[in-house]
């Protein structure tokens, strides 16, 4: 039994009449005839009672009648609801990035995404740097954004943001009018860290002490939102991501200080499953981000 034979049942049924059911499936009337035969067959029990004028059903027949219609209006609701994912009327779209991604480079193309395609369900997902790797391999995600390539063959990773780490400062601070400073000169200063950037802070702390200089940590705060404001209260200082105090910087509530001798690029790389199924939601914005990538020299992500 297919779904053929049972639109050509149906439509037998539904018509009362042969002829009728065969202009309706677009088949001639012996295809239709020959099908339903062929359904009784492998039912093993006739649907129509053929010994009277007009067709009638018998019980198998409406029951299987009131069976195929359910079924087919299934094949129907599936088939509209595929066509709505692959016009992107529908869908989702999940993401697992670090803050920093998730909070300040996001916003930007998602919301050109989202103006695009916006009947797709798009979750961002905040997750550890070394998890997302694996949340991508096991499609628990579908794009990660992390700070290194990882070292799964199945993945691809594309760099997307190029940026750097800066200190930054309360106007109020002593150094804030000093341009530049000698790493020296930050010796034993209070600072406030982000208690997730261990590998930053390896970094950090491995440049300081190239200089002889002590790196004092204040504070390790959970977000860089936290460290903001620590340091406009004059709690200390902070080497941050430079997007991450844009408006900021822009606005004079905080002060970048440079720093000779500190150089600490910082790339954000968007991962993706390099082989098998993709959504086509997926696809859309993974494209969307790579152009962007490219056509932008990197840098296309911007603050929202």
């Amino acid at each position: 039994m297919d779904l053929l034979q049972l639109e050509h049942f149906l439509a037998v049924a539904e018509e009362g009449n042969f002829t009728r059911a065969a202009e309706r499936v677009g088949r001639t009337q012996p295809a239709v005839s020959q099908s339903v035969k062929k359904l009784e067959d492998e039912l093993g029990t006739p649907l129509f009672a053929r010994d009277s004028p007009g067709l009638s059903l018998t019980d198998a027949g409406k029951m299987l009648m009131e069976h195929a219609r359910r079924i087919v209006r299934l094949r129907d609701d599936t088939v509209r609801q595929l066509a709505t994912l692959r016009n992107l009327n529908s869908g989702t779209l999940s993401i697992a990035a670090h803050e920093s991604a998730a909070v300040y480079l996001l916003p930007g193309p998602l919301r050109e995404y989202l103006h695009r395609f916006p009947h797709v369900k798009v979750g961002i997902y905040r997750s550890r740097l070394e998890d997302i790797p694996r949340q991508v391999m096991d499609r628990e995600v579908d794009v990660g954004f992390v700070k290194e390539a990882p070292a799964f063959r199945e993945i691809r990773s594309v760099s997307v943001y190029s940026d750097q780490m800066i200190l930054i400062a309360s106007p109020r601070h002593p150094l804030a009018s000093r341009s530049p400073v000698d790493i020296e000169e930050l010796d034993n200063e209070p600072f406030i860290v982000h208690h997730l950037c261990s590998d930053t802070e390896q970094k950090i702390r491995r440049c300081f002490e190239a200089h002889s200089t002590r790196w004092n940590i204040a504070a390790e705060l959970w977000s860089f939102e936290n460290v903001k404001d620590f340091v406009q209260r004059e709690v200390g200082l902070a080497i941050v991501p430079r997007v991450t105090v844009a408006p900021e910087l822009s606005a004079g509530t905080l002060k970048e200080i440079p720093v000779k001798g500190l150089n600490i690029p910082r790339e954000t790389l968007m991962v993706v499953r390099d082989q098998g199924y993709m959504s086509d939601s997926a696809r859309e914005f993974i494209e969307l981000v790579t152009l962007s990538s490219t056509s932008r020299g990197r840098r296309h992500v911007t603050a929202a």
